[in-house]
């Protein structure tokens, strides 16, 4: 008797349980979606520019103002003060130039794929195993996963690789070449580094030891470009926080709680029935 009211359990866990998480998936992932577009978006037109204030508990060095379009740095607007001499440099992006915050662009790719693999799964599906929903819940897992991922761990990048990108060839009037700037996404943060250089002269008596890759890289990192071996001589770094990368964040760990409790449901007949139609 037991036996066969466990099995009506986990038919009704079937037939009804199951949809009614993946609707509460796919409404939680939508709100995420939306975060990443704008108001302003789609079919009105470009999405709305956003304009944050860079700012460091730690250093008045840098200060600035960027501006996020979508997935885009459409605007940034730095003044940097020279420690040595505090000369003012003042720097922006051309007119004619975007940055795309390859971040954001894939996350948001993530949490489509996210919803397209609910989606394929609505209410006139009939779900015949439990193996059936915990590979659903799985590939959904790690879509979300992965979108989390690519917000909470910027890439690690050499200096060769950050003095190598399009990003420096951005701003007018044109970089000095004693400066290194990267920009990324750390969780709910929109992050700037400006790197200080100094060339290391070749009667110079420090061993030289060209530095790994590195999120935030420190004083005293080196590095070869071209002919020249270049030191790191100072490191500033300011952010700002976006409020809707916080709620993304949000939705991400929320969704992921719903498909691990599903999970925990279906495993609890997996002993008996995960593999037997009904």
């Amino acid at each position: 008797r037991a036996v066969v009211r466990a099995e009506e359990e986990f038919r009704w866990l079937l037939h009804a349980e199951v949809h009614a998480v993946l609707r509460q998936l796919q409404d939680i992932l939508k709100e995420a979606s939306l975060r990443f577009t704008l108001p302003g978006s789609g079919t009105e037109g470009p999405a709305k520019q956003e304009n944050f204030i860079l700012g460091s508990c730690s250093t008045d060095q840098v200060k600035g103002v960027l501006t996020l379009q979508g997935d885009a740095l459409s605007q940034a607007d730095v003044n940097l003060k020279m420690p040595r001499n505090n000369q003012l440099l003042h720097f922006a992006f051309r007119e004619d130039k975007q940055w795309k915050l390859q971040q954001i662009q894939d996350a948001r790719n993530h949490v489509s794929q996210a919803i397209y693999l609910l989606a394929n799964r609505d209410e006139s599906y009939q779900f015949k195993t439990g193996a059936e929903v915990l590979k659903l819940m799985d590939a959904v897992m790690l879509q979300l996963t992965r979108a989390r991922n690519r917000l909470t761990t910027p890439a690690t990048l050499t200096l060769p690789e950050i003095a190598a990108s399009g990003l420096t060839r951005m701003f007018a009037p044109t970089l000095p070449s004693d400066l290194l700037v990267n920009v990324y996404i750390n969780l709910n943060k929109l992050c700037l580094t400006v790197y200080q250089l100094h060339t290391l002269q070749p009667t110079s008596t420090k061993n030289f030891r060209p530095a790994g890759g590195a999120v935030l890289h420190s004083p005293g990192a080196m590095f070869e470009w071209g002919s020249q071996r270049l030191e790191v001589s100072h490191v500033h770094k300011v952010e700002c926080v976006i409020p809707w990368l916080n709620d993304a964040l949000v939705y991400f760990t929320v969704s992921l709680q719903l498909c691990q409790q599903l999970k925990d449901k279906i495993s609890v007949f997996s002993s008996y029935w995960s593999y037997r139609p009904f």
